[in-house]
């Protein structure tokens, strides 16, 4: 763990932003060899690694928090205010350019993939108060790839209250099977007819909303309190352990991909299983991370380079999600022609360079985004806390 981030972490969110990053843009090439479409679009489960890692993320913090501050109101305003302003002044910047993406395109009679879906004035607020996960217009159309953000904002709503719950396990184990309960019960109301696929069929509002998604955050907050030691690189794994948890996350990940790829069944059990899978890999990253520093003085240049490269994307994920989806549209807007007419090997080559392209560009452009907005904005959330901290710990001492 270094200045407050864990490597294998942000490991885990570099391999999520290139798979979301490869899904969206297998679109364009039909000619892929098959085995190599599956594997692209089995990116799509890059946002359940993003959900799993934000769970451990956020009740690594918390517990952080509840290390040095007054009381849980402390913890918890310190916490809502740290989430806001890391998502919120970056994904408002978004609302913004792809309105104006969108608008331009109208005006110029492009209908392609730069116009958004329909929505209206409300669906925007609804995005702006963050409670767009919600309604079927709103999720989706606003700012492409907002669903996620959505969802993940409900789940921060709830997170104080689980945290606090956690330190009775069985009052989390409760908490837990109410929630499961209640997603359950949405599901069963809304698109289960006592089937396997409960109609929800993938990319619809019935996948994106919280009772498909928001079990994935429980796997996450479970990952952290059992394998917290793991996690923070604290335990000394064997090798045989090691891959043992690779095998289970290359396991799930089949289960996965035979649900919600191959078969295209059951889409409201394949996000579960690639949250276990996601686990089970960071457990593999965590392990081998740890493995490797203890053996330093063997590490060679090219592996350096690739954790570099990889803790690069994953300090970035936020920003190249939100902004990669310009990239994409511009490639699908000047080059699908000429990517649909090339044949498998040449669209296999032509992938690899546009998905490089792509995370590069958007990579330069989180940069951009980071210092004209997000960083004003940790500056302004960083005066924030201190005022908090000295409002509540001249609390406590009086």
């Amino acid at each position: 763990m270094e200045k407050g981030r864990v490597a294998a972490l942000d490991a885990g969110r570099a391999l999520a932003i290139v798979g979301v990053v490869a899904v969206h843009l297998s679109f364009q090439f039909p000619n892929l060899p098959g085995a190599v479409t599956l594997v692209a679009r089995m990116g799509q489960y890059g946002v359940q690694l993003f959900f799993v890692i934000s769970a451990i993320t956020i009740f690594m913090t918390l517990e952080m928090d509840h290390a040095r501050c007054a009381d849980a109101r402390h913890v918890t305003l310190r916490f809502y205010i740290k989430r806001f302003f890391r998502i919120a002044p970056m994904y408002y910047a978004a609302i913004a350019v792809y309105g104006l993406i969108s608008y331009g395109a109208m005006r110029s009679g492009i209908e392609r993939a730069w116009i958004l879906g329909a929505h209206g004035p409300m669906d925007i607020l609804l995005n702006m108060v963050f409670l767009h996960a919600l309604s079927p217009t709103a999720i989706n159309n606003v700012v492409p790839g907002g669903w996620s953000i959505g969802v993940e904002m409900l789940f921060y709503m709830i997170a104080p209250l689980l945290f606090f719950l956690a330190m009775n396990r069985v009052r989390l184990l409760l908490a837990t099977v109410l929630l499961l309960g209640l997603s359950l019960a949405a599901l069963s109301m809304n698109d289960c007819n006592g089937t396997l696929d409960c109609n929800v069929a993938n990319n619809t509002f019935s996948y994106f909303w919280p009772p498909v998604q928001g079990p994935c955050f429980i796997v996450g907050m479970w990952a952290w309190y059992a394998f917290r030691s793991h996690l923070l690189g604290a335990s000394d794994v064997t090798k045989r352990v090691t891959w043992l948890y690779l095998s289970l996350a290359v396991g799930f990940g089949f289960m996965t991909a035979a649900l919600g790829v191959w078969l295209d069944k059951a889409h409201a059990l394949a996000p579960v299983f690639a949250a276990c899978s996601a686990v089970a890999f960071l457990l593999f990253v965590c392990a081998r991370h740890t493995r490797k520093h203890r053996d330093a003085a063997h590490d060679v240049p090219r592996a350096r380079v690739i954790r570099r490269c990889a803790a690069a994307l994953g300090r970035e994920s936020y920003g190249i999600y939100l902004w990669h989806f310009i990239c994409v549209y511009m490639t699908f807007h000047f080059f699908d022609r000429t990517f649909g007419e090339k044949s498998g090997e040449s669209s296999l080559a032509l992938f690899g360079a546009t998905l490089i392209a792509v995370l590069v560009v958007s990579y330069a452009l989180s940069r951009v985004s980071d210092r004209l907005i997000q960083g004003r904005a940790t500056r302004l959330s960083r005066r924030l806390l201190a005022s908090v901290d000295r409002r509540f710990h001249l609390t406590r001492d009086a």
